[in-house]
């Protein structure tokens, strides 16, 4: 009984804290897709200058990620990530109320649907797989208006918040799995009767879910699951990313076929192919990549630690 008292006393913050995010999500819904963007270079400018401990971060990832650029180009990037990073923010919200028809005009070029397509006539299951880089939500909206869709996320603690977000993202039809617990069955499911399956798989994974797999030359815990997924049910693993275009002008969306690699019985050399793939991706638009995630924590046996203590 005394267990449930803190939570009782909870649900209201949430539920107001949800209908504030709402509001606000309806809010930047309503602001023209330029605006926001133009919004975020100044807004970009001043986080800089604040004093947060994710620069360190974006600092260490990029020194190693483009030890090959000079100080200075690592520099721009790093400016230019804090705009795009403010830009993913105001998306995130806009794009939870969005329609199908304003989705149609942001949405200008979409290269190599035809790979899915395709799979899904055969009646095999496809995987999505994603990156954090540009929109990934925009590739979850887009890909579950064309077909049936599952995507993999990591639930909020917050259960309001865990309940707008799912409705957020699933209103064309998609469905949203929470990781963990009996997920792995559900997505297992879903690719042998012939769906969709999205994930973004350079979340770093708990040590017994991944291996060591070079990400720019950087050796980075990646998940097995793409691995695991493509030899149990012999789905179509289609590799896709959503890059932002300028001036507000909306997302390119690529997609393509992995390697046949991404389904070999040793999962480091399955991977390898992925990593490239991500690594070449990051390199069309740098500033556009999540470098403020500690992709590099988790470090082989023996590897000092990664990123700085403070």
């Amino acid at each position: 009984m005394h267990d449930n008292k803190p939570m009782r006393a909870n649900r209201p913050v949430s539920r107001w804290r949800a209908r504030g995010l709402q509001a606000m999500a309806r809010l930047l819904g309503w602001v023209p897709l330029p605006w926001l963007h133009a919004a975020a270079v100044p807004l970009g400018w001043l986080l800089g200058g604040l004093p947060w401990k994710k620069h360190a971060v974006v600092r260490r990832n990029l020194d190693a990620c483009f030890g090959d650029r000079t100080e200075q180009e690592r520099k721009r990037i790093a400016r230019g990530q804090r705009v795009e990073l403010l830009r993913l923010i105001a998306e995130a919200g806009a794009l939870s109320c969005w329609s199908g028809n304003r989705l149609d005009r942001h949405l200008p070029t979409i290269e190599g649907w035809h790979h899915v397509e395709a799979a899904l006539k055969r009646g095999r299951g496809v995987l999505l797989v994603s990156g954090h880089l540009g929109n990934w939500e925009i590739l979850n909206l887009e890909a579950s208006r064309r077909t049936a869709m599952v995507t993999l996320y990591l639930a909020p603690d917050d259960p309001a918040m865990d309940q707008w977000i799912t409705c957020a993202r699933s209103r064309f039809g998609g469905r949203m799995i929470a990781s963990g617990g009996a997920s792995m069955r559900e997505l297992l499911r879903q690719l042998r009767r012939g769906g969709t399956v999205g994930i973004a798989a350079d979340i770093q994974p708990k040590s017994g879910d991944g291996v060591f797999v070079p990400l720019f030359g950087v050796p980075a815990l990646t998940m097995t699951l793409v691995n695991r997924l493509a030899r149990k049910t012999g789905c179509a693993v289609i590799f896709c990313r959503g890059i932002r275009l300028p001036r507000g002008r909306g997302w390119s969306l690529h997609f393509q076929p992995a390697p046949d690699q991404i389904a070999d019985p040793d999962p480091e050399r399955a991977l390898v192919g992925m990593n490239d793939w991500l690594a070449n991706s990051i390199r069309l638009a740098p500033a556009q990549y999540l470098w403020i995630y500690k992709r590099f924590s988790r470090r082989p046996d023996g590897e000092p630690r990664f990123y700085p203590k403070r």
